[in-house]
């Protein structure tokens, strides 16, 4: 998972995360590189700067397909979804992201 230091993580920050969550997620992030790239690249994109939250709270949006977390975020003011991510990040769930 050292390739998440593309996106400002410590080592220090990866061995957490790889120690919060169990095997199967750890293999998700390891086999799904690709999509997690691509994934927070976008965020990245658009301003969210919290991704070690964003992967500790919510993984699933890491193994979603691109377009439809487009879909999803398009819907809304970006301002508005960076606002969620920083500062309630399980709150996503009520705009169904």
């Amino acid at each position: 998972m050292n390739y998440l230091t593309r996106f400002n993580l410590s080592f220090d920050d990866i061995k957490e995360i790889e120690n919060y969550f169990n095997k199967d997620i750890r293999e998700k992030f390891i086999f799904m590189e690709d999509t997690v790239v691509e994934i927070l690249s976008y965020l990245n994109s658009i301003g969210i700067k919290n991704i070690k939250d964003l992967i500790m709270n919510r993984p699933d949006i890491c193994f979603m397909k691109l377009n439809n977390l487009k879909e999803k975020i398009d819907k809304f003011d970006v301002n508005l979804i960076k606002y969620i991510i920083e500062n309630d990040i399980n709150s996503l769930m009520n705009f169904e992201i």
